[in-house]
């Protein structure tokens, strides 16, 4: 960027993130984690590669943040819904909170690639960092949760939105294959290797409700 200006206000340097943020989204929403690179992100927020570098550690970094940020829409949405839910059946609890994790699926996808991609390349602060983060808002969706299966403990409820986020990590790159696969799948040969997200997701969820009700 001709004449670029190194910000140095609080509100700058927020400023600053946030378009290299928004640029991330953009590109990971399009191309996924290899359309997100360090140059493409810079080149789209207007940056050069090297003033990246004043914000952000790493291209990992950015994704950590978008992350965090699409963590923390996600945990608001789940709390909201489980405890608006107004029933304690397995069934409909789980339906709930696996169409609550579908209706974000950038938090989804970037949640698939968290420990494999993510957690590579940043220092052990931010990571401790975002442990912490994660851990006090997943606290808000066991309290709901909770709330909704009285019956269960909290170290039960807190393993069981914990295997729902796991389930999910592993579950959604075989739902979102790459093209030449998703057209191997499409072949009527294979239809009982594709993954439905909307039928499979909540029967897993079930399953883990079921066994701490």
């Amino acid at each position: 960027m001709t004449g670029f200006q190194r910000a140095r206000q609080p509100e700058q340097i927020h400023q600053r993130r946030a378009q290299l943020l928004s640029a991330a989204a953009e590109l990971f929403d399009a191309d996924g984690p290899n359309g997100a690179g360090l140059n493409a992100i810079a080149a789209r927020a207007g940056f050069t590669k090297s003033n990246v570098y004043r914000y952000f550690e790493s291209r990992e970094q950015v994704l950590l943040e978008l992350f965090q940020q699409e963590f923390a829409r996600l945990t608001e949405a789940m709390e909201q819904a489980i405890s608006g839910s107004g029933s304690g059946d397995a069934g409909s609890l789980a339906d709930t909170m696996a169409t609550t994790f579908l209706a974000h699926p950038r938090c989804c996808a970037l949640m698939a690639i968290l420990s494999s991609t993510l957690e590579q390349n940043v220092s052990e602060e931010t990571i401790a960092h975002l442990k912490m983060f994660m851990s006090d808002q997943s606290r808000r969706i066991v309290g709901a949760l909770q709330a909704q299966i009285p019956s269960a403990s909290a170290e039960d409820c807190a393993w069981a939105v914990a295997m729902a986020g796991s389930l999910l990590a592993g579950m959604w790159p075989g739902a979102h294959p790459p093209p030449a696969a998703r057209t191997v799948l499409a072949r009527p040969d294979y239809a009982h290797l594709r993954m439905d997200m909307a039928r499979d997701l909540p029967r897993a969820i079930r399953a883990l409700l079921d066994s701490i009700a």
